[in-house]
């Protein structure tokens, strides 16, 4: 199969706004959903803010009755693929036998699983409910998806840290090259969980932790840490040549991905980047006019980004940005990023970076405060997490 893969549906569950629309249009006005929690979750009142999820009317988009049973993180997650396919209008004389499912999650029903867990260690396994097991496995958003679709395809789950969004697409991509399905909904999706604020607090990694104010702001001088966040974006990938037979409406083109790993501290991201043999493969020598990186208030991870773009040949003259300060950090943050990005190819607008106000020094630079137009022929999606895995995603203008 030709390597060029169609991007022809989008859905999207964010902290900004619910499907590609409205998604885009917050994005692009630079709103942010970084907001004030309803209850700090720590006696010291870290963390205050995050970025949830509002307002979703999940029953809209879920039709069968597992609606009942699914967890908030399957909801979401089956609601992005509703969307996209309804986006893609891809099934059509499609065997779904044909139809592939790749879901990425860092931590699947995390919630479910410490409400299910406490009830075990305070009362004995007798007081657990049988009815939530099936929901704290992680695969369980991809398989509920498979359910409400009725597809028999390929089923994957793809669990990798900080970039489990961006390693779906890439497995999807693999999986389409090698022909073991015709169509494929990939993306990924994560939840805000109290377990994992009050973990991440007590590691003292969330903004203002060390110092600096409670915000966030990739890439900006005074960033302080992270801010969590949450939500869903689902893609529906076929090749190229397929969305042309149909007439489908094409977002962008994913050319080329490539997944990576680089020396780092098991539990921290490395200290300094020099171009993986991957990353500057992907390119192909080729320019990219827009990097959407992985950036998220952290002082290390952004400074490694910045230094990286600005010495990689292909991406020296881009515009470099990340949405994590609209929609937080959460592990599949980067399947929202591909959305943003196969977005911003259709528009010719570069995302901004919402709270941006004193840009850290760079050799590249920095989108601004709401979208700009920007020529872009090809945008480059970057991910890399704790511990040294990286991805990366290249796009082109259909």
């Amino acid at each position: 199969m030709s390597a060029r893969i169609a991007v022809t549906g989008i859905g999207v569950v964010s902290p900004i706004g619910i499907g590609p629309q409205q998604f885009w249009s917050a994005l692009c006005a630079g709103r942010s959903g970084v907001r004030a929690l309803d209850r700090p979750a720590g006696d010291d009142g870290a963390p205050r803010i995050a970025a949830a999820v509002r307002d979703f009317p999940a029953r809209e988009f879920i039709t069968s009755a597992h609606y009942r049973r699914m967890d908030a993180l399957s909801r979401m997650t089956v609601a992005a693929c509703r969307m996209a396919l309804d986006d893609a209008r891809a099934l059509t004389g499609l065997d779904l036998a044909r139809l592939g499912v790749v879901v990425g999650s860092a931590l699947g029903d995390v919630s479910d699983s410490a409400q299910y867990l406490d009830k075990v260690f305070a009362k004995g396994p007798a007081a657990a409910s049988p009815m939530l097991f099936p929901n704290l496995v992680l695969n369980a958003p991809a398989s509920y998806a498979a359910m409400e679709f009725g597809t028999c395809g390929i089923n994957f789950t793809v669990s990798q840290g900080e970039i489990s969004g961006h390693a779906a697409l890439v497995l999807a991509a693999d999986q389409l090259r090698a022909g073991r399905a015709e169509v494929i909904l990939a993306g990924g999706a994560d939840e805000l969980a109290p377990v994992v604020m009050r973990a991440l607090r007590r590691l003292r990694v969330l903004a203002g932790q060390r110092g600096g104010r409670e915000w966030a702001s990739p890439y900006d001088a005074a960033r302080s840490g992270v801010v969590l966040g949450e939500g869903a974006a689902m893609l529906v990938l076929e090749s190229y040549e397929r969305a042309r037979r149909r007439g489908a409406a094409v977002y962008a083109c994913l050319d080329e991905s490539a997944a990576f790993a680089v020396p780092s501290p098991p539990y921290d991201w490395p200290q300094r980047l020099a171009p993986p043999p991957a990353l500057a493969a992907l390119s192909g020598g080729e320019a990219v006019q827009l990097v959407c990186g992985a950036a998220n208030s952290s002082p290390h991870l952004d400074a490694v980004e910045l230094a990286l773009f600005g010495e990689l040949p292909a991406t020296r003259a881009a515009t470099l940005t990340s949405i994590k300060g609209a929609i937080g950090e959460f592990g599949a943050a980067g399947a929202l990023s591909a959305a943003a990005a196969c977005l911003a190819l259709r528009h010719q607008l570069a995302p901004p970076l919402c709270h941006l106000e004193t840009p850290a020094g760079a050799a590249i630079r920095l989108a601004g405060r709401v979208a700009e137009p920007l020529a872009i022929a090809r945008a480059l999606v970057f991910g890399l997490a704790r511990g040294g895995s990286g991805a990366a995603l290249q796009f082109s203008r259909a």
